[in-house]
């Protein structure tokens, strides 16, 4: 089976920067304004690195969700970067949320919960 790997690069007020999404399958709703990608979901950026199973994004409301088993993910807190893996990950607008079987290493320390939210900083300054 021949699969093919897209990428779209998008940039809108939701990280104050760009970013990178790449997935087997894409889906694109405009009456809905939301994109659905599904199959080795990648999404990059300067803060925020997960792999998933599927992800949709909402530019209406410039937010997203993703569901893996479990979603690998590494981010960047303001001081450094956390390592983990939570079965559903959210952004929206400044918060990303980690939900179901959290579990995340920070300064060595290994947390695990249910839920997990982590308040983004937009301001560079």
């Amino acid at each position: 089976m021949l699969f093919r790997l897209f990428t779209l690069l998008l940039s809108f007020t939701l990280f104050s920067q760009e970013y990178e999404i790449t997935s087997e399958n894409i889906e694109i709703d405009t009456e809905l304004n939301t994109i659905n990608y599904e199959y080795n979901v990648i999404f990059k950026s300067d803060e925020i690195f997960f792999t998933a199973d599927s992800l949709k994004l909402n530019q209406k409301n410039e937010s997203f969700i993703a569901y893996g088993s479990p979603i690998k993910i590494k981010f960047y807190d303001g001081i450094e970067f956390i390592e983990g893996e939570a079965e559903k990950v959210e952004i929206d607008t400044e918060l990303l949320k980690l939900s179901r079987n959290v579990s995340i290493i920070k300064s060595g320390n290994k947390i695990n919960s249910e839920n997990l939210t982590i308040k983004l900083s937009n301001d560079k300054s």
